[in-house]
């Protein structure tokens, strides 16, 4: 039986309000609001933007600033754009945070011309946190917006002139949150002496999100808020299932529903069509109760307009009770060990990663985990009923006894996949591992895993996850498996494994060392089998070598090997013509790949 809930109280289609918003009307820079910094050098054009012209045969940086108060639910946006090919060094930043302890801005080109978002901690090199696409700065107005929720999670989106909606670039949770109530936002532009350059900004706004109970009553959209797809009504389908009628179809591909209390839905998926969704979540609504809901990320299908909304519901009468989920059906090879952690850093916790290999969404309700005595029999049975997780088709599950001892320790690209339930204890030399239908005792998957699985260059596997190499091999192949790599973090808990090995893996590929707008210099490199080690150096055109870049570093299939610049002495090396001589060995195969040639430093 469904149940029609009453919506009353906040209703808004985008539960922000405008701290700072610059269109650059007025004749001044300060017309408007009141910038600070190099003003002399920017002004505003005949179109109505903000506009800076580099002076010529010169190299360096001009800024406007301009403070803000901030929480821990913000979104920022402006169009940007230039009339030059950007490079790692000739390129614009957009300082949405600053204070004095951390900076995350978002880069406006480089030697691709992506949008990109980083952070900067102290005296620390700057950290790539999201990497756009590249061509996103390339002479068409570019929309940016930022995201942030919780104080923790930023989502970068951008609509380049002509896309019909926005893109999501990527998502980032960092390991700490700004504790500053007032910051700055500034922009930056950075040129090069050997070219003018010019920036373009425009439509820039900043705004807060709204607390909890600052609306007293219902509220109209003003008409920049305003929306094809308006919510019309919410029903209750289930003690746990709540069906939500929009008046178009919605994008529900990165969206969250949550509801205070309860937390967020566990599963949202559409009804009849588009603009029927369905949210399940992961315990049951009380009757005669009021609760306070929020929809994120969630955008109109049509247009790419963002349609967040805040509302409070009053559930009339006892819903039905739910019936019990069915148990799950999935098949042996279509769930299995992709990754484990059997031995954690001091202070963390062992985890245990799951993949779904199958073509359809897979629930956990009804399998179990054990591990297998010596006699062949199973340890006590622990099932993963309580996380009502459903794995969908190519999906990731990280399953820890406390995944409060995974976060702190590794970069968590979805929360959302992240459950905390009874696990078997995880010997640190060997276990076999089994995974079952609890109804039938049928095994999806087994793993008798060794910590001599780990690469021949681990002397210390702790904190360090095996991972499974191809998840189309077999569980139990010795060479399916290997150490996560040092540039992952030691491990992928939730998202594909950083020794993951294609179908079609290319050919093995160095590129030269290239000065990034960090500071450093980035090898970038693919390589055609994992487990390879990298030992690198420099030399100068003497044969003298001057720096060491890499000493048996295990390297995953793709990424990139990071140099300072410096030499033995921690000095930066000078101005010239160097060689790079770089050589990996493959301790599975004994592949040996070499790599010299002359690059210049800086």
């Amino acid at each position: 039986m469904k149940h029609l809930l009453l919506i009353f109280g906040l209703l808004l289609p985008v539960c922000t309000f405008s701290q700072f918003k610059e269109s650059f009307s007025g004749v001044e820079i300060t017309s408007d609001n009141p910038w600070e910094g190099a003003v002399d050098l920017f002004t505003i054009n005949p179109a109505g933007q903000l506009e800076f012209v580099s002076p010529s045969g010169e190299a360096g940086e001009a800024a406007l600033s301009i403070p803000l108060n901030y929480s821990g639910r913000m979104s920022w946006e402006l169009d940007v754009s230039v009339d030059f090919k950007t490079t790692n060094s000739n390129n614009a930043r957009i300082h949405v945070y600053t204070d004095d302890d951390v900076s995350y801005y978002i880069q406006i080109g480089n030697n691709t011309n992506q949008i990109s978002l980083y952070a900067k901690e102290g005296d620390k090199s700057a950290k790539l946190c999201i990497k756009g696409r590249d061509n996103l700065i390339a002479g068409k107005f570019t929309s940016v917006r930022l995201l942030l929720k919780d104080g923790e999670c930023w989502t970068l989106y951008t609509r380049i002139t002509g896309e019909s909606s926005y893109h999501e670039e990527g998502s980032y949770t960092m390991k700490y949150a700004p504790v500053h109530p007032k910051a700055q936002i500034q922009i930056l532009c950075r040129y090069v002496k050997s070219r003018i350059s010019v920036f373009y900004f425009d439509n820039i706004e900043a705004s807060e999100g709204e607390s909890e109970g600052e609306s007293g009553g219902e509220s109209e959209p003003s008409p920049e808020e305003s929306s094809d797809a308006k919510l019309i009504n919410v029903e209750q389908i289930s003690s746990c299932e709540l069906q939500f009628a929009f008046s178009a179809p919605v994008d529900i591909s990165k969206a969250s529903c949550t509801i205070k209390g309860l937390g967020d839905a566990a599963r949202l998926f559409y009804g009849e069509d588009p603009s029927i969704v369905h949210a399940l979540f992961p315990a049951n609504l009380k009757g005669e109760t009021e609760y306070y809901l929020e929809w994120n990320n969630l955008f109109d299908l049509k247009n790419g307009t963002l349609l967040d909304l805040a509302l409070n519901i009053y559930t009339d009468n006892e819903p039905e009770k739910p019936e019990e989920p069915a148990d799950s059906d999935a098949e042996p090879g279509e769930l299995i060990f992709n990754e484990l952690l059997p031995n954690p850093f001091t202070g963390g916790s062992e985890y245990i990663e799951l993949y779904n290999r199958s073509r359809r969404p897979i629930s956990l309700n009804g399998l179990a985990i054990a591990t297998r005595k010596p006699d062949g029999s199973l340890n006590t049975h622990y099932p993963l009923t309580g996380t009502k997780a459903v794995v969908e088709e190519g999906g990731y599950v990280l399953l820890s006894k406390d995944v409060e001892g995974v976060k702190p320790f590794y970069f968590i690209s979805s929360p959302a996949v992240l459950y905390e339930v009874k696990l078997p204890v995880l010997a640190n030399t060997s276990a076999t591992l089994v995974l079952f239908r609890k109804t039938d005792g049928v095994i999806l998957d087994e793993a008798s895993y060794s910590s001599k699985w780990h690469a021949a260059s681990i002397k210390d596997p702790k904190g360090i996850a095996l991972e499974r190499i191809d998840p189309n091999a077999s569980t139990q192949e010795i060479s399916n498996w290997t150490s996560a790599t040092a540039m992952a973090g030691y491990g992928t808990p939730g998202y594909q494994n950083s020794q993951y090995k294609k179908e079609d893996n290319p050919a093995t590929h160095i590129e030269p060392p290239v000065l990034a707008s960090d500071g450093l210099y980035h090898i970038r490199y693919q390589l055609n089998n994992p487990d390879y080690h990298c030992r690198s150096y420099v030399y100068d055109l003497n044969g003298r070598r001057v720096a060491e870049i890499a000493n048996h570093q295990l390297l995953g299939l793709e990424g990139e090997v990071v140099w300072n610049g410096k030499g033995a002495d921690s000095m930066r090396l000078f101005t010239g013509l160097y060689i790079i001589y770089i050589e990996l060995y493959n301790y599975r195969d004994g592949q040996m790949v070499r790599y010299k040639k002359p690059f210049l430093i800086q």
